[in-house]
Protein backbone atom coordinates (compact mmCIF):
# COMPACT_ATOMS: atom_id res chain seq x y z
CA UNK A 1 0.00 0.00 0.00
CA UNK A 2 1.49 3.14 -1.02
CA UNK A 3 1.75 5.79 2.08
CA UNK A 4 0.10 8.47 1.00
CA UNK A 5 1.88 10.81 3.03
CA UNK A 6 4.95 10.30 1.79
CA UNK A 7 6.34 12.56 -0.99
CA UNK A 8 6.90 10.47 -4.26
CA UNK A 9 8.96 11.17 -7.15
CA UNK A 10 6.57 10.35 -10.11
CA UNK A 11 6.69 9.80 -13.72
CA UNK A 12 3.91 10.47 -16.21
CA UNK A 13 3.43 9.89 -19.75
CA UNK A 14 0.73 11.09 -21.64
CA UNK A 15 0.91 14.08 -19.17
CA UNK A 16 -0.14 17.09 -21.69
CA UNK A 17 -3.75 15.63 -22.40
CA UNK A 18 -6.71 13.55 -20.81
CA UNK A 19 -6.37 11.58 -17.30
CA UNK A 20 -2.55 11.86 -17.64
CA UNK A 21 -2.82 15.49 -17.41
CA UNK A 22 -5.29 15.28 -14.34
CA UNK A 23 -2.80 13.11 -12.42
CA UNK A 24 -0.04 15.03 -13.20
CA UNK A 25 -2.22 18.38 -11.38
CA UNK A 26 -3.45 16.37 -8.88
CA UNK A 27 -0.06 14.85 -7.81
CA UNK A 28 1.24 18.43 -7.96
CA UNK A 29 -1.25 19.48 -5.63
CA UNK A 30 -0.44 17.09 -3.39
CA UNK A 31 2.85 18.45 -2.61
CA UNK A 32 4.60 14.90 -4.91
CA UNK A 33 7.55 15.38 -6.96
CA UNK A 34 6.12 14.99 -10.63
CA UNK A 35 8.38 14.41 -14.22
CA UNK A 36 5.38 15.32 -16.82
CA UNK A 37 6.29 13.35 -19.69
CA UNK A 38 4.32 14.98 -22.83
CA UNK A 39 4.44 16.42 -26.35
CA UNK A 40 1.82 19.66 -26.11
CA UNK A 41 4.06 22.99 -25.48
CA UNK A 42 0.89 24.63 -23.88
CA UNK A 43 0.18 21.76 -21.21
CA UNK A 44 3.76 21.64 -20.64
CA UNK A 45 4.25 25.20 -19.77
CA UNK A 46 1.16 25.50 -17.78
CA UNK A 47 2.54 21.66 -15.88
CA UNK A 48 5.89 23.71 -15.33
CA UNK A 49 4.21 26.64 -13.57
CA UNK A 50 2.55 24.57 -11.16
CA UNK A 51 5.91 23.19 -10.40
CA UNK A 52 6.34 20.08 -12.53
CA UNK A 53 9.32 19.02 -13.91
CA UNK A 54 8.46 18.71 -17.92
CA UNK A 55 10.52 16.41 -20.59
CA UNK A 56 9.33 17.50 -24.09
CA UNK A 57 9.97 13.68 -25.34
CA UNK A 58 8.65 11.22 -28.30
CA UNK A 59 8.10 8.46 -26.88
CA UNK A 60 8.49 6.34 -29.93
CA UNK A 61 12.41 7.62 -30.10
CA UNK A 62 13.55 4.43 -27.58
CA UNK A 63 17.51 6.12 -27.55
CA UNK A 64 16.08 9.34 -26.60
CA UNK A 65 13.67 7.84 -23.67
CA UNK A 66 16.08 6.07 -22.42
CA UNK A 67 18.71 8.49 -21.84
CA UNK A 68 16.10 11.24 -20.74
CA UNK A 69 15.10 8.59 -18.13
CA UNK A 70 18.28 7.85 -17.13
CA UNK A 71 18.74 11.10 -15.98
CA UNK A 72 16.13 11.41 -13.38
CA UNK A 73 17.66 10.51 -10.32
CA UNK A 74 14.80 8.62 -8.07
CA UNK A 75 11.43 7.37 -9.30
CA UNK A 76 8.98 6.23 -6.54
CA UNK A 77 5.97 5.95 -8.95
CA UNK A 78 5.43 5.60 -12.98
CA UNK A 79 1.88 5.92 -14.93
CA UNK A 80 2.51 5.13 -18.28
CA UNK A 81 -0.66 7.02 -19.76
CA UNK A 82 0.46 7.68 -23.54
CA UNK A 83 -1.33 6.87 -26.02
CA UNK A 84 -3.92 7.30 -29.07
CA UNK A 85 -7.15 5.69 -31.14
CA UNK A 86 -8.01 5.77 -34.31
CA UNK A 87 -11.17 3.43 -35.53
CA UNK A 88 -11.22 1.14 -38.82
CA UNK A 89 -14.52 1.05 -41.24
CA UNK A 90 -15.26 -1.75 -42.80
CA UNK A 91 -14.99 -3.24 -45.16
CA UNK A 92 -11.98 -1.28 -46.14
CA UNK A 93 -8.97 -2.89 -43.12
CA UNK A 94 -6.22 -0.17 -43.29
CA UNK A 95 -2.79 -1.78 -42.27
CA UNK A 96 -1.38 1.25 -42.16
CA UNK A 97 -3.67 2.52 -39.20
CA UNK A 98 -4.19 -0.51 -37.85
CA UNK A 99 -0.05 -0.86 -37.24
CA UNK A 100 0.19 2.89 -36.13
CA UNK A 101 -2.33 2.58 -33.53
CA UNK A 102 -0.94 -0.35 -32.23
CA UNK A 103 3.03 0.59 -32.74
CA UNK A 104 1.67 4.09 -30.70
CA UNK A 105 0.67 2.39 -28.21
CA UNK A 106 2.72 -0.41 -27.66
CA UNK A 107 5.66 1.22 -28.23
CA UNK A 108 5.21 4.41 -26.26
CA UNK A 109 4.57 1.82 -22.77
CA UNK A 110 7.38 -0.76 -23.60
CA UNK A 111 10.07 2.12 -24.04
CA UNK A 112 8.21 3.94 -21.15
CA UNK A 113 8.95 0.50 -19.05
CA UNK A 114 12.61 0.09 -20.30
CA UNK A 115 13.58 3.09 -19.16
CA UNK A 116 11.78 3.69 -15.62
CA UNK A 117 12.02 0.12 -14.60
CA UNK A 118 15.62 0.47 -12.89
CA UNK A 119 14.59 3.18 -11.08
CA UNK A 120 11.36 1.36 -9.80
CA UNK A 121 13.65 -1.59 -8.94
CA UNK A 122 15.90 1.07 -6.49
CA UNK A 123 12.74 2.45 -4.70
CA UNK A 124 10.83 -1.08 -5.05
CA UNK A 125 8.26 1.27 -6.56
CA UNK A 126 5.14 0.61 -8.27
CA UNK A 127 4.62 0.76 -12.36
CA UNK A 128 1.14 1.55 -13.79
CA UNK A 129 -0.12 0.67 -17.29
CA UNK A 130 -3.01 2.07 -18.74
CA UNK A 131 -5.83 -0.42 -20.53
CA UNK A 132 -8.97 0.22 -21.40
CA UNK A 133 -12.86 -2.01 -21.16
CA UNK A 134 -12.50 -2.26 -23.82
CA UNK A 135 -10.50 -4.98 -23.66
CA UNK A 136 -13.16 -7.16 -22.05
CA UNK A 137 -15.58 -7.11 -25.02
CA UNK A 138 -14.81 -6.76 -28.82
CA UNK A 139 -16.50 -4.15 -30.22
CA UNK A 140 -16.95 -3.08 -33.97
CA UNK A 141 -14.63 -0.38 -35.33
CA UNK A 142 -12.00 -1.01 -32.46
CA UNK A 143 -9.98 -3.67 -34.17
CA UNK A 144 -6.53 -1.76 -33.99
CA UNK A 145 -7.47 0.32 -30.31
CA UNK A 146 -9.37 -2.73 -28.66
CA UNK A 147 -6.19 -5.17 -29.86
CA UNK A 148 -3.69 -2.98 -28.37
CA UNK A 149 -5.22 -2.29 -24.93
CA UNK A 150 -5.56 -6.77 -24.68
CA UNK A 151 -1.80 -6.50 -25.16
CA UNK A 152 -1.68 -4.02 -22.49
CA UNK A 153 -3.40 -6.06 -19.98
CA UNK A 154 -1.41 -9.12 -21.19
CA UNK A 155 1.61 -7.08 -20.46
CA UNK A 156 1.21 -5.80 -17.18
CA UNK A 157 -0.64 -8.63 -15.57
CA UNK A 158 2.67 -10.80 -16.94
CA UNK A 159 4.97 -8.51 -15.14
CA UNK A 160 2.39 -8.82 -11.73
CA UNK A 161 4.15 -12.07 -11.93
CA UNK A 162 7.54 -11.01 -13.24
CA UNK A 163 8.34 -8.16 -11.10
CA UNK A 164 7.19 -9.74 -8.04
CA UNK A 165 10.67 -10.93 -7.37
CA UNK A 166 11.96 -7.48 -7.52
CA UNK A 167 9.26 -5.84 -5.10
CA UNK A 168 8.24 -3.30 -7.91
CA UNK A 169 4.44 -3.46 -7.83
CA UNK A 170 2.15 -3.69 -11.13
CA UNK A 171 -1.56 -2.12 -11.61
CA UNK A 172 -3.14 -2.23 -14.30
CA UNK A 173 -5.71 0.71 -15.20
CA UNK A 174 -9.25 -0.11 -17.11
CA UNK A 175 -10.98 3.26 -17.37
CA UNK A 176 -14.69 2.89 -19.37
CA UNK A 177 -15.29 6.37 -21.31
CA UNK A 178 -13.47 9.01 -19.65
CA UNK A 179 -14.62 12.52 -21.21
CA UNK A 180 -11.13 13.81 -23.21
CA UNK A 181 -9.55 14.82 -26.40
CA UNK A 182 -9.34 11.08 -27.30
CA UNK A 183 -13.37 10.23 -26.91
CA UNK A 184 -14.43 13.39 -28.68
CA UNK A 185 -14.18 11.78 -31.97
CA UNK A 186 -16.59 8.86 -30.96
CA UNK A 187 -19.38 8.79 -32.53
CA UNK A 188 -21.53 6.99 -30.57
CA UNK A 189 -23.25 6.67 -27.08
CA UNK A 190 -20.73 6.40 -24.17
CA UNK A 191 -22.68 5.05 -21.04
CA UNK A 192 -21.37 6.40 -17.42
CA UNK A 193 -18.66 8.61 -19.02
CA UNK A 194 -16.31 10.02 -16.77
CA UNK A 195 -14.94 13.09 -16.20
CA UNK A 196 -11.01 13.26 -15.97
CA UNK A 197 -11.37 14.35 -12.60
CA UNK A 198 -13.13 10.97 -11.98
CA UNK A 199 -10.83 9.16 -13.28
CA UNK A 200 -7.69 10.97 -11.49
CA UNK A 201 -9.49 10.55 -8.58
CA UNK A 202 -10.43 6.52 -9.10
CA UNK A 203 -6.49 5.97 -10.29
CA UNK A 204 -5.13 7.96 -7.28
CA UNK A 205 -7.39 5.99 -4.65
CA UNK A 206 -6.60 2.86 -6.20
CA UNK A 207 -2.62 3.08 -6.45
CA UNK A 208 -2.75 4.32 -2.66
CA UNK A 209 -4.86 1.25 -1.92
CA UNK A 210 -2.07 -1.40 -3.49
CA UNK A 211 -4.57 -2.95 -6.29
CA UNK A 212 -3.19 -5.01 -8.85
CA UNK A 213 -5.96 -3.95 -11.38
CA UNK A 214 -7.98 -0.49 -10.98
CA UNK A 215 -11.66 -0.69 -12.73
CA UNK A 216 -13.68 2.23 -13.21
CA UNK A 217 -16.81 2.79 -13.24
CA UNK A 218 -17.88 -0.40 -12.33
CA UNK A 219 -21.22 -0.11 -13.64
CA UNK A 220 -19.90 -0.33 -17.09
CA UNK A 221 -16.83 -2.47 -16.19
CA UNK A 222 -18.50 -5.26 -14.38
CA UNK A 223 -21.26 -6.08 -17.12
CA UNK A 224 -18.51 -6.18 -19.81
CA UNK A 225 -16.39 -8.73 -17.88
CA UNK A 226 -19.52 -10.58 -17.48
CA UNK A 227 -20.62 -10.52 -21.41
CA UNK A 228 -17.23 -11.58 -22.22
CA UNK A 229 -17.81 -14.76 -20.71
CA UNK A 230 -21.17 -14.95 -22.51
CA UNK A 231 -21.53 -16.88 -25.97
CA UNK A 232 -20.45 -14.81 -28.73
CA UNK A 233 -23.36 -13.55 -30.07
CA UNK A 234 -24.21 -11.72 -27.37
CA UNK A 235 -21.55 -9.43 -26.78
CA UNK A 236 -21.55 -9.42 -30.85
CA UNK A 237 -25.12 -7.94 -30.34
CA UNK A 238 -24.09 -5.67 -27.94
CA UNK A 239 -21.33 -4.31 -30.36
CA UNK A 240 -23.18 -4.01 -32.88
CA UNK A 241 -25.93 -2.31 -31.23
CA UNK A 242 -23.50 0.11 -29.39
CA UNK A 243 -21.61 0.93 -33.30
CA UNK A 244 -24.41 1.17 -35.03
CA UNK A 245 -24.67 4.93 -37.38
Amino acid sequence: MTNSSKKQHILITGATSGIGNQLAKDYLIAGHTVYAVGRDDESLAELKSLGAETLDLDLMDRDKVLAAFDKISQIDLAICGAGMCEYLDMPNFDSSVFMKVMSVNMGTLSHAIEGVLPKLIASKGRLVGIGSASAYVPFARAEAYGSSKVAIHYLMKTLQISLAPYDVSVSLVVPGFVETPMTKQNDFSMPFLQTPEQASKAIRTGIESGHDVIEFPKKLTLPLKVLGTLPDVVWQHVSEKINKK
